[in-house]
């Protein structure tokens, strides 16, 4: 009878030091001699999540562009990956089909690290001529474009550093040469021209400078001015600084007096007496053009000189 009872309870004791083993080797994982425990546990390192930046222009306010997704450039790399903007770039060419009187600026830009892979002057350039080329193979005249490349930093590479993602502006002619002509403080002091001594006449400053801007005709107002007061030791010159509106009215005092000083300080350099120049700031009081644009208020940063009858 024991005979018959044995293989039983072998197998019976085998099952129970298998599971006693299953359960505090494999899942309680208490064996410390168990080959696995050494086996280093790999931790996945998680990535910072990229988003594919969307597209979007406009050709003033009377026509937008957008689209979710972008031009793809592999890095160092001139042809575009166009699937993310396709319908965005139809669209553009029956626009610019319908208005042949438009023109579009594209501009390409590259990393400083990035190779030029491209047979242009740089790789920005070989980036903008490959969207010109899908536009006009949709039947857009070469002449409707214009295309310029550049260095720009902190471009939309992936984490990886492989693509990128952009790569290429696009803005419409008109409203990219009316950036360009808005006046800077040369052209400024360049518009200004002599007429009498008697009449005032404005001078301007390059940022952060504190001499004024020397052209033909502040030379002619400052040769006379000086000749004239020396003939008339009672007379005086008036130097009156201005600023925009930018800032607190009673902190702009202080800088359009420093430029006015300033003034007075380079006429007594040139040969007319200090007793014979009254200097005033006016700070933002009296503006000569809106200070609602920045080309407005560029204008209103000025000293202007003028003799007292």
């Amino acid at each position: 009878m024991l005979t018959t009872k044995t293989p039983w309870v072998v197998l019976l004791l085998l099952w129970m030091g298998g599971s006693t083993y299953w359960h505090v080797c494999r899942i309680k994982q208490l064996c410390l001699d168990d080959a696995t425990s050494s086996t280093p546990v790999s931790v996945a390192t998680p990535t910072q999540p990229f988003t594919v930046p969307g597209l979007q222009f406009s050709d003033g306010t009377s026509t937008t562009f957008r689209s979710p997704g972008h031009l793809a450039f592999a890095k160092s790399g001139a042809d575009a990956n166009l699937n993310g903007i396709r319908p965005l770039l139809d669209s553009l060419a029956l626009y610019l089909k319908s208005n042949p009187d438009k023109h579009l600026q594209l501009t390409g830009f590259y990393d400083v690290n990035e190779q030029n892979s491209s047979s242009e002057s740089n790789l920005g350039v070989g980036r903008a001529h490959s969207i010109r080329a899908y536009l006009m193979s949709l039947g857009i005249p070469e002449g409707q474009f214009q295309v310029v490349g550049t260095e720009q930093p902190d471009l939309s590479f992936t984490p990886a550093g492989d693509s990128l993602y952009g790569g290429v502006q696009f803005a419409f002619l008109d409203e990219v040469l009316v950036k360009e002509q808005k006046p800077t403080e040369e052209e400024l002091a360049n518009g200004e021209t002599f007429s009498s001594i008697f009449e005032p006449m404005d001078l301007y400053f390059n940022t952060g400078k504190i001499d004024y801007i020397r052209t033909a005709e502040t030379v002619k107002f400052l040769e006379k001015t000086k000749a004239y007061l020396k003939e008339h030791p009672e007379q005086k010159l008036l130097v009156t600084g201005h600023t925009d509106n930018s800032g607190p009215d009673a902190l702009n005092l202080t800088p359009s007096r420093k430029r006015a000083d300033a003034v007075k300080m380079q006429f007594v350099k040139a040969g007319i007496a200090a007793s014979q120049i009254e200097v005033e700031g006016k700070g933002e009081i009296l503006p000569i053009a809106s200070n609602n644009t920045e080309e407005g208020r560029r204008a209103n940063r000025r000293t202007s000189v003028v003799v007292k009858k």
